[in-house]
């Protein structure tokens, strides 16, 4: 594959680029896998990315502006910031549709305009952003390098034209106060603004991260709670963003659970509401989007016609960026999913320091 780097780092940062190889791979916490041919198989149905957004370098957890016309994803491309004492040094880049065809991606980190994207990239590991729907705001993740229970969610927010510096959610009196010293909060989607489901992993409250949701009542966001047993597995389980469907009665979740027809690594999967609005035990969405491999944090383009998402070979962060039709998907053909996030800030004037 052609090296590819980000815009504004290219002939800046003297730093070498830390590229992934199945030669130089490295397992993520807690990865299971059938092994042998299956687990580097590449996906039957779904297709690479058109354009600059995939590189020799890793990358997911795409996300799109609501026009569709941004994207905004992780990345470990030359030109990431060098995180120290790990195997990854990931990033959140930007890239621009032009003509059909994604452009070279822009990295939000030092030296950028604030006119056309926010300084957010550390030593740190930057992941799972999302522009809110009128792309005002950015949500994202940040951990410090290799440790998973290090997990907060972060926003960064465009006032008058500008973008201002990242926040910690426990420091935005819009959010809720989520965001532990000793557990991992990652993966939300903000369902409303009264609702926001998110995941959750901590040391013996969680089993490894579960989903949770967090609800505003009387304007004061109240305690999180699980959404149970069923939809939650031993195992890891998260979400990406616009994996909820418009009635709110569908979810599609990324799982390492080793059951219910599990083809190994990380799976996409659906759940639904009962009756009674209790989450059931989720569905495999099969071969047309899950191999022995990693697939992770698939979601849906702004015009619902597209999942997309991320595979890599199993037990690595070796990944693509990979595209399928949603209606290519059986399980998907009647899933209507929800926009970007709200942006829960829009009443914030406020700069941050």
């Amino acid at each position: 594959m052609k090296e590819k780097c980000f815009i504004s780092n290219c002939k800046v940062l003297t730093l070498p680029a830390l590229m992934l190889t199945l030669n130089v791979s490295y397992a993520m916490p807690g990865m299971h896998g059938s092994g042998g041919e299956a687990a580097t198989e590449h996906p039957r149905v779904s297709s690479s990315i058109a354009g600059k957004i995939n590189s020799s370098g890793s990358e997911m957890e795409i996300t799109y502006s609501a026009d569709g016309k941004t994207a905004i994803f992780v990345s470990t491309r030359e030109g990431s910031i060098q995180s120290p004492g790990g195997n990854y040094s990931f990033d959140i880049g930007m890239s621009h549709l032009v003509g059909g065809e994604w452009q070279e991606p822009i990295h939000l980190g030092p030296g950028i305009d604030p006119k056309v994207g926010p300084n957010i990239n550390t030593t740190a590991w930057e992941l799972e952003p999302s522009f809110s729907d009128d792309g005002n705001v950015i949500y994202f993740t940040r951990y410090e390098p290799g440790n998973m229970l290090s997990g907060d969610l972060y926003v960064v927010q465009k006032v008058d034209g500008v973008w201002q510096s990242a926040r910690n959610w426990n420091d935005v009196p819009e959010l809720p106060n989520i965001n532990t010293p000793t557990g991992e909060e990652h993966c939300p989607i903000i369902a409303s603004d009264s609702l926001i489901y998110f995941s959750y992993h901590q040391p013996g409250v969680t089993q490894d991260s579960d989903i949770w949701k967090v609800e505003k009542k009387d304007g004061v966001w109240q305690k999180p709670e699980s959404l149970g047993p069923k939809i939650n597995s031993p195992q890891r389980d998260h979400m990406h963003w616009t994996g909820l469907s418009k009635d709110g009665k569908s979810l599609i979740i990324t799982s390492m659970r080793t059951d219910l027809g599990s083809r190994g690594g990380h799976d996409e999967w659906i759940s639904h509401q009962n009756a009674d609005g209790e989450w059931q035990e989720p569905v495999n969405l099969g071969d047309a989007v899950n191999t022995g491999g990693e697939d992770m944090c698939w979601t849906f383009t702004p015009d619902g016609k597209k999942f997309t998402g991320s595979w890599g070979p199993y037990g690595t962060y070796d990944m693509d960026i990979r595209s399928i039709n949603k209606d290519d998907v059986p399980l998907l053909k009647n899933f209507e999913p929800i926009g970007p996030p709200p942006n829960l800030l829009i009443n914030s004037q406020s700069k941050s320091k």
